[in-house]
């Protein structure tokens, strides 16, 4: 979808409009449910530190590495995401780092080399890459925060408020750098019923969902459905583009689906049910929002 909008949209004109569309629908539903709820001065850090690091930063970043690179070297980059996150949540949150999750992640990031390597196209450059590579940095360090931040503040409130502060950076940045807002036909309606739908699904509810998965499951666990991006790349475009699928994205798909399972701990329940069981997690307890 963000491919089909820069056909209307300048890169950064485009992330400004989708982060403030996303920060329109999740604030009301904060204030319709909390009421204006109020953060410390240590939670306003950690959710500011979500909104620099996996929003306005990597939002940046990723729009102009993309440009720079090959798409194969893009989405080979960013499948160290779950490896980065694993090892930087066991040292720095303390999360176990466990055998099942090591094989999650080479068995993820195989799958994502395989279907890479059967769609390898595109010239790469050492800036692109390094470009891409900070983006993937970015975002992981900004999943810590989501991860510090959601142990006192609901997941809702940590999404809305860190979108709406990086919708604020980015609009600011945009009115700097961009000269035009759009292009050609940008108020068509096909344009304006992607545009909405990225915003309002894909962004709003997408990072809402993500970061009651961080919550609830810890960083790297939920890292590993970063190797399922790829995958569903190439299925819909075989879905919606009529491009053509090869053994090789049948073979990622089962090694993608096999690192979930097993990163996750699925197989284990679903084998071992009365042994394997983990523990029920507990609940985060949030304080009563300052009316």
């Amino acid at each position: 979808m963000i491919k089909y909008l820069l056909r209307f949209f300048p890169p950064l004109a485009l992330a400004p409009i989708r982060l403030s569309l996303a920060a329109g629908l999740l604030l009301p539903v904060v204030w319709r449910q909390y009421g204006f709820y109020r953060l410390s001065g240590k939670e306003w850090l950690f959710v500011a530190g979500v909104a620099f690091f996996s929003i306005f930063v990597h939002q940046i970043v990723l729009s102009l590495g993309v440009a720079a690179t090959s798409g194969t070297h893009a989405v080979l980059i960013l499948g160290l995401n779950p490896l980065l996150t694993t090892v930087l949540a066991s040292y720095l949150m303390k999360e176990a780092f466990t055998w099942a999750k090591g094989a999650g992640i080479a068995l993820g990031f195989s799958g994502v080399a395989l279907v890479v390597y059967g769609n390898a196209q595109g010239t790469a450059t050492p800036a692109g890459d390094l470009l891409i590579l900070v983006a993937m940095i970015v975002f992981v360090i900004g999943s810590l925060f989501v991860k510090k931040s959601t142990v006192s503040v609901p997941p809702l409130v940590v999404t809305a408020y860190s979108h709406a502060l990086a919708s604020i950076g980015l609009v600011l940045l945009g009115i700097m750098m961009n000269p035009v807002w759009t292009y050609g036909n940008a108020a068509g309606f096909g344009s304006v019923a992607v545009l909405l739908f990225s915003s309002l699904v894909n962004t709003a509810l997408g990072a809402l969902w993500w970061n009651m998965g961080i919550q609830q499951v810890g960083a790297s666990t939920t890292s590993l459905f970063q190797n399922v991006s790829p995958i569903v790349g190439v299925f819909a475009s075989a879905v919606w583009l009529n491009e053509q699928l090869n053994w090789h994205h049948i073979a990622a798909l089962c090694l993608v689906v096999m690192a979930v399972s097993l990163g996750t701990g699925v197989a284990s329940n679903l084998n071992f049910p009365s042994r394997f069981k983990p523990a029920a997690a507990t609940k985060p307890t949030f304080r009563t929002p300052n009316l």
